[in-house]
């Protein structure tokens, strides 16, 4: 059978590609699952995502533009959470919007050692859910990574007797 497709029609995957007029897009955000990384903002090629740290507060936040977003959809695709979803609206006549929507906000952990911001709070929780480890192993992700060089990575009180790091019995 011969399927026949027509120069005005555009299949159903096409139609979905093609970006709403700016401000036309809500993002919603799985706040349980986000751990503020930043990479839907660091990939985002309008500017609608934008990360804010208030170093006065320690306070680290991912904010959105509704009139600078296209709905591209390359927020959602590199969010390793998958927590982001784009929906489409209807634009309103009246501007009653806030320009800036908080979609994260956390605290920024420091190092316990030096005291240089690292990463989000939620980034470090989620990481030690992940790894199911005793508080010596997990302490690592409370380190900056020049104070885990220095540390020697805390491994090596941990490593099992008779075996050392890196080196394979024969």
């Amino acid at each position: 059978m011969k399927s026949f497709k027509s120069k005005n029609m555009i299949s159903r995957r096409e139609f979905l590609r093609i970006p709403m007029k700016n401000g036309c897009v809500n993002i919603i955000l799985d706040k349980e699952k986000c751990t503020g990384c930043g990479l839907c903002a660091i990939d985002c090629p309008t500017n609608a995502l934008i990360l804010y740290l208030d170093s006065g507060k320690d306070s680290y936040q991912i904010l959105f533009q509704y009139e600078n977003c296209n709905s591209c959809g390359i927020c959602e695709e590199s969010c390793p959470g998958n927590c982001i979803k784009l929906i489409g609206h209807e634009p309103q006549k009246k501007k009653t919007e806030i320009k800036l929507k908080p979609l994260f906000q956390d605290k920024i952990s420091k190092c316990i050692q030096c005291g240089t911001p690292i990463f989000p709070q939620a980034m470090i929780k989620n990481l030690e859910t992940k790894f199911f480890m005793n508080k010596e192993i997990s302490s690592i992700f409370h380190l900056c990574p020049s104070c885990r060089t220095k540390s020697h990575f805390i491994f090596s009180k941990i490593a099992p007797e008779g075996r050392s790091r890196g080196k394979r019995k024969s």
